[in-house]
């Protein structure tokens, strides 16, 4: 089974994104590989490739803009080793809720009444969140660490909603269900959704301080772009 999981989990990974149209987004959710804190965030901070061609008062103009966004930034700002750590914690924090999925999957084959070949292959995934990926999530000791681990974690969960998608009559059950928060599956989705919110927080100081490493580059070099042009 882990042999299986580990030839696939390129080919599942690179196909993520079909798979998404596929399945439920609600599903295929809690393997997001955009991870927060590691995967920058949408704001970024660079030099216009055309600024040689702005006029001078545009030039000063954004300059000003920037020297704001930066100023309020710094208001906030914390130390970058320390956003780390903490967005670190909130990631394993919230992958502990993730790996809860080990409890749900024996629940789901009773509730289901699934049997055969099908309830070995998920007890299978089962065995793989328990004795591969939980012991690998109490190794990690950095966000580079976490990025490897979530690319396992994602490889193992998609496969296993792909599993689900080839026996219809229990993946339309448990997308019905995945919305439901008065079953297991739908109440384990209302938690990872809960747990999400503090590692986006985590997520955003941490994007804050690259915004604010990225404005003061960019502030220079529209300082050393205006001192050209009064020459």
């Amino acid at each position: 089974m882990l042999m299986k999981i580990a030839q696939q989990a390129r080919l599942l990974i690179m196909g993520m994104f079909v798979l998404t149209l596929c399945v439920a987004p609600s599903l295929a959710d809690v393997a997001n590989t955009d991870i927060p804190g590691i995967n920058r965030g949408s704001v970024n901070y660079q030099l216009p490739e055309d600024i040689e061609g702005w006029s001078t008062q545009d030039v000063s103009s954004l300059r000003s803009q920037h020297q704001k966004s930066l100023d309020a930034l710094r208001k906030d700002q914390i130390d970058l080793d320390v956003a780390k750590k903490n967005m670190l914690t909130e990631l394993l924090r919230h992958d502990l809720v993730r790996l809860s999925i080990a409890e749900v999957i024996p629940v789901l084959i009773k509730d289901y009444q699934i049997e055969g070949d099908f309830k070995q292959t998920l007890m299978g995934y089962r065995a793989t969140f328990m004795d591969d990926l939980k012991p690998s999530h109490d190794n990690i000791a950095s966000l580079g660490d976490y990025q490897a681990y979530d690319f396992r974690f994602a490889a193992v969960y998609m496969s296993m909603l792909y599993a689900f998608d080839n026996n219809q009559e229990f993946y339309l059950r448990l997308k019905s269900d995945m919305v439901d928060e008065n079953t297991t599956i739908g109440r384990y989705r209302k938690t990872i959704d809960d747990s999400y919110l503090s590692v986006k927080q985590a997520s955003e100081k941490l994007d804050a301080i690259h915004q604010l490493h990225d404005l003061e580059k960019v502030i220079v070099a529209l300082d050393s772009e205006l001192e050209r042009r009064s020459r």
